[in-house]
């Protein structure tokens, strides 16, 4: 299994406790050769049942977005030439992710789209039972039991159930 550097200290540092990561995928934010305000940061997007990260660790420092799905009010979607665009869109904000990876928009747009209308049809903290063993997929993944394909199949499967 490949190991992540921003996935890894994501995890040790800022996941909380009772959070656990649904899906990730890698990709930047910004402009690429953009300056200031859109500079180009490489690193990952990650899911969870509560909120969308952006999460970079850098030489100097981290960047750190997040974004709490019950906020997200649209997901724009674009493509162009293999390069894919998942715009998050709030009431006063938005985040622009950009990946190389179809596989992961797909990933990644499944699983806020889930999220969200969980969310929509549920005002309590509990969660899908399927949404609790993609959880529960991701942390045997992410430690190693489950290869990147093992996890994809089962989190399809799962999915789809939602």
């Amino acid at each position: 299994m490949s190991t992540n550097k921003h996935l890894e200290a994501f995890t040790q540092k800022h996941l909380k406790p009772a959070e656990s990561l649904i899906v990730w995928g890698e990709g930047y934010i910004g402009e690429m050769m953009g300056k200031g305000k859109d500079t180009q940061h490489n690193g990952i997007l990650l899911v969870t049942a509560d909120r969308v990260i952006f999460y970079r660790k850098g030489f100097f420092g981290e960047v750190i977005e997040s974004v709490p799905l019950k906020t997200i009010t649209s997901i724009e979607r674009k493509s162009l030439l293999g390069h894919h665009t998942v715009q998050l869109h709030t009431s006063h904000d938005a985040l622009s992710f950009k990946t190389f990876k179809k596989p992961d928009e797909e990933a990644l747009v499944q699983a806020i789209e889930s999220g969200r209308a969980l969310g929509t049809h549920s005002q309590s903290t509990t969660s899908s039972p399927a949404l609790e063993a993609i959880r529960q997929l991701g942390e045997l993944r992410a430690s190693g039991v489950l290869t990147e394909e093992e996890f994809q199949n089962k989190k399809s499967v799962l999915l789809s159930r939602l």
